[in-house]
């Protein structure tokens, strides 16, 4: 196996959140002892609804937060330890592409002064380096050398998420976190990007950690999957065999909740239901308790460990292998 360029064990992250006068703040796990690896040219998909940590992870990996437990290291150094210094290198390794293309470009900005922007503040290149090498990165993703001169509102969706992508890569980093990258596209612009973003990875070795909602595109693109559910990791796997053969029963019902076109393409499965508990007060025990079909009272006493089913299928659940 190729060594790690991103490693999280145990990584926790927790905000205090007032509960109002003479009442002691209450503590929210947003991320409650994640741990996985990524290796050069993998993506590592992860998943689950509005609320279960996926962009509390992104700000962690990208070092926008400070993780409140555990480590996280990149290319082998130690974020959670380094100092301001070491830190402001180390986020070179690792850049964003966000939901919404648009939000993240400087409408006042060129296409070709926002790609050159990364170099202009972390490289000692010279004006005219830094537009070849801008142009050239057009050309990569896709674009015309002349898009350069053009400001975002003058670009489809499709294409000004192009021109984000080539803003991520422009300092050759190790790890892209792309948020949902291609949500807020048409469905033919969106096989358009995936593909983009599977090109490049084969190109440059480039990680992926892809956080998305949509199965159907985690199928497409990903490596690995991690299922989260209130901060916590209940399920991991390889994309094919977790698609194939589901263990956890939230993973069975996200992909029952999943859009087919051929209803007999996966066997029948209990949708999700209900609504997720409030992240404040979770549920004791397995937090998905409340929600699980092959709940029982124990569920409510015994926190699950993660733990192998076989091969690289790692589930949280304590009846996993009576309902397997």
């Amino acid at each position: 196996m190729s060594a790690s360029v991103l490693e999280a064990d145990a990584l926790a992250k927790h905000y205090p959140v007032a509960q109002g006068f003479l009442r002691a703040a209450a503590q929210l796990r947003a991320l409650d002892g994640v741990s996985f690896r990524l290796s050069a040219g993998r993506t590592l998909a992860v998943v689950g609804e509005s609320g279960c940590g996926k962009s509390t992870l992104a700000r962690q990996v990208t070092m926008i937060e400070t993780p409140s437990a555990g480590r996280l290291l990149v290319d082998g150094a130690d974020v959670t330890a380094a100092d301001a210094t070491r830190r402001r290198a180390l986020r070179r390794d690792v850049q964003m592409v966000f939901q919404n293309p648009f939000a993240s470009l400087n409408p006042r900005k060129t296409i070709g002064q926002a790609l050159e922007e990364p170099l202009a503040i972390n490289t000692r290149l010279g004006r005219g380096e830094r537009a070849e090498r801008a142009r050239t990165m057009l050309a990569r993703v896709g674009l015309a050398p002349e898009h350069a001169a053009r400001y975002p509102h003058m670009f489809s969706g499709g294409q000004r998420q192009r021109v984000a992508i080539a803003r991520a890569l422009m300092l050759a980093p190790k790890v892209v976190v792309a948020d949902e990258p291609v949500s807020a596209l048409d469905v033919s612009i969106q096989a358009q990007v995936l593909n983009l973003l599977m090109d490049l990875q084969q190109e440059t070795g480039v990680a992926y950690l892809f956080i998305s909602h949509n199965l159907a595109v985690v199928e497409l693109i990903a490596d690995e999957v991690l299922v989260m559910y209130l901060g916590k990791v209940v399920e991991r796997a390889p994309a094919a065999r977790l698609f194939a053969a589901p263990r956890h029963p939230y993973t069975r019902a996200l992909l029952a909740s999943t859009p087919r076109i051929d209803g007999r393409a996966r066997p029948d499965r209990t949708p999700l239901a209900g609504e997720l508990p409030s992240p404040l007060a979770p549920p004791s025990g397995c937090v998905f308790r409340t929600r699980c079909p092959h709940a029982r009272p124990r569920c409510a006493e015994v926190v699950p460990a993660l733990e192998s089913v076989g091969g690289d299928q790692w589930v949280a659940c304590i009846r996993k292998d009576e309902i397997g």
